[in-house]
């Protein structure tokens, strides 16, 4: 209870409906497509979205997302635990795509989200097919000082099924500064592709310490 909840879906075909599940809240910012391309076997424009939701004791341990005229589909979680005695605020989010077939994916995103020092990170990607390994992702943000960016989970996620699609995603922290312009994110795919995603922005806020401007007290002796 009180853990930050991240869920991501990538989907094809450009136009499949992300249903919102009760509950959980969109990210504003998060969803987009990679533009119009028909649907096929390993190729076509994808669909994504992103939600969050603030756990809380008794909920359901896999929760239920519906995407419908879809063809596949890929989702993950990201948790986020606050530090003690803080609180995660709402996420923030930017999208971006890179159309561009290539094993140097590189998307840069729409929009500046205000990464800064002790933000946590993560962007998801989604490709329109199932034949590529993610590998050696990357975060820049002009301004901010990014640490070790790690994939997260380990190895994508891919679909087994229908016309193919496949998904993963990178997490890392701010160490220093304040990002100035749009992030850019990348990946070293296997075999060339396209694609798109989103990137989250999560900070928290701490309560600020309480002190005493003055204490005052008077001793009285009864004897």
């Amino acid at each position: 209870a009180g853990d930050l909840h991240v869920k991501f879906i990538s989907a094809k075909p450009y136009n499949a409906t992300l249903a919102d599940l009760a509950g959980w809240t969109p990210i504003t910012g998060s969803n987009g497509t990679r533009g119009t391309v028909a649907n096929g076997t390993d190729v076509g424009s994808v669909i994504w979205k992103a939600w969050y939701r603030y756990w809380q004791s008794g909920d359901a341990a896999s929760p239920s997302f519906t995407v419908t005229t879809g063809n596949t589909n890929l989702g993950v979680i990201i948790r986020f635990r606050p530090t003690a005695g803080s609180t995660i605020d709402i996420p923030t989010a930017c999208k971006g795509f890179d159309v561009t077939s290539g094993t140097g994916y590189s998307a840069t995103m729409d929009a500046n989200p205000g990464i800064t020092v002790g933000d946590a990170i993560v962007n998801f990607t989604g490709l329109p097919g199932n034949n590529a390994t993610f590998a050696s992702p990357t975060i820049t943000a002009t301004g901010a000082t990014l640490g070790t960016v790690t994939e997260n989970p380990a190895t994508e996620g891919t679909t087994s099924g229908g016309l193919d699609c496949e998904a993963s995603a990178s997490t890392c922290f701010c160490t220093a500064g304040t990002s100035s312009a749009a992030p850019v994110v990348g990946w070293t795919l296997s075999v060339a592709q396209t694609g798109g995603g989103c990137l989250v922005v999560v900070g928290e806020t701490t309560p600020p310490t309480p002190t005493f401007d003055q204490v005052s007290f008077r001793l009285r002796n009864d004897d």
